[in-house]
C-alpha cells in the first residue's frame, strides 16, 4: 500500500508518523512525506526570491528529516518527499494523494482540549472531507518508532453484509503482535427517536400494547439476526488479529461507539463516511462525524459508495 504522510514539525504531525509507521511493512508498502510550507513564512515582500527559496527549502528539509526519523528504519530511506506548489495543505494533501497514487493518507490531530468541537482542526478535516481514499486522522501520544504494542481495533459496522466494506483495510496493515479487532454493530432503541418518554409512561389500551408487543418481538428479532450476521462475516474477515470479538448494542450509534472506545480502550477507530458523488466532497454522516470529533484516539475514515 502507498500510504502519503502529511507533516509540517509539529508533534501530532510527527506522532501520526511515528504510529502509523509501526504498522507498515518495508517490503510491501512504499511511503511519501508531504509538507506545505507555512505561508506566513514566505510573505516579506523585500526579501530576495532566491534567499526565501533557499530558506523555504531549508525548513522544509528539515521537516522531512525529523519525520524520518520517526518511521522505521527499513522504511527511512525509501520513503520520498512531496513539497506542496502552493501553501493550502487543504487542497494540497488530496491533490498529491492523488497524483501520488496512494491508498491512505495520514494526518496528525491536535490533543485533546476542553472544547471537543476543535480537536481535529481545519486542516485535518477538510482533507477528510475531500479524500477520496482512506484519511487515519492520528491522536497518538508517542512520537517516536520502535517496537508497537498490541492495539485495540474497533471496526464499526452498520450492516455486515452492506454496510461494512471499509474492513478491507485491515488486511493491508501490519498489526502488532496481540492486537484484538472489536466489531460493533449498533441498533437503535426500540422507541429511539419516535415516541417521546412521557408518552411511553402512559397507560396503554389493549389494543397499542399488542401492537408494542409485536414491536418488541421484531425488535428481538433484529438484534439475534444482526448478532448472527456480524459472526458470520467477522469468520470472513483476515486473520491479522489475535482474535476478534464482537457486539451488537442497542442505542444511537454514535453515542454508542463513543462509549465503546472508552470502555474498551480503544486506540484506533475505523468508520465508513458515505459521499454523494465523485465530484462532490465526502458527505459525512452523524455517526462518523462525531466519532472524528470526539473520540479520543485515532479515527480512520472510509469513503463509501453513495447509498
Amino acid at each position: 500500500m502507498k500510504v502519503l504522510f502529511a507533516v509540517d514539525g509539529s508533534e501530532h504531525s510527527l506522532a501520526a508518523v511515528a504510529q502509523v509507521g509501526s504498522l507498515l511493512n518495508s517490503e510491501r508498502d512504499q511511503v511519501a512525506l508531504f509538507c506545505a510550507p507555512p505561508s506566513k513564512f514566505f510573505t516579506s515582500a523585500s526579501a530576495d526570491k532566491t534567499v526565501l527559496e533557499r530558506a523555504r527549502r531549508s525548513l522544509v528539509d528539515a521537516i522531512f528529516a525529523e519525520a524520518r526519523k520517526r518511521l522505521p528504519e527499513p522504511l527511512q530511506a525509501k520513503a520520498e518527499t512531496i513539497i506542496a506548489d502552493q501553501h493550502d495543505a487543504r487542497n494540497g494533501i488530496p491533490a498529491a494523494a492523488d497524483a501520488w497514487q496512494a491508498g491512505l493518507i495520514v494526518v496528525g490531530a491536535r490533543g485533546l482540549g476542553r472544547f471537543e468541537r476543535l480537536l481535529v482542526g481545519s486542516v485535518s478535516r477538510a482533507v477528510v472531507h475531500s479524500s477520496q481514499i482512506p484519511v487515519w486522522v492520528s491522536r497518538a501520544s508517542g512520537t517516536s518508532a520502535g517496537a508497537a504494542r498490541a492495539l485495540q481495533v474497533l471496526l464499526t459496522c452498520e450492516d455486515p453484509q452492506q454496510e461494512c466494506k471499509h474492513a478491507s483495510l485491515l488486511d493491508k496493515l501490519s498489526w502488532p503482535a496481540g492486537s484484538v479487532c472489536h466489531v460493533l454493530s449498533a441498533i437503535p432503541s426500540l422507541f429511539a427517536g419516535n415516541v417521546p418518554e412521557w408518552l411511553q409512561q402512559q397507560a396503554r389500551s389493549p389494543d397499542v400494547e399488542e401492537m408494542v408487543k409485536a414491536w418488541a418481538r421484531e425488535h428481538d428479532e433484529e438484534i439475534a439476526s444482526t448478532r448472527i450476521k456480524l459472526e458470520s462475516f467477522t469468520g470472513k474477515l483476515p486473520p491479522v488479529f489475535s482474535r476478534y470479538e464482537t457486539e451488537v448494542v442497542e442505542g444511537e450509534p454514535s453515542a454508542t461507539v463513543l462509549s465503546q472506545i472508552t470502555k474498551q480502550k480503544i486506540d484506533v477507530v475505523l468508520v465508513g463516511a458515505h459521499q454523494k458523488s465523485r465530484l462532490s466532497s465526502a458527505l459525512l454522516g452523524s455517526t462518523s462525524d462525531a466519532v472524528l470529533n470526539h473520540a479520543p484516539c485515532s479515527v480512520v475514515v472510509v469513503p463509501l459508495p453513495a447509498r
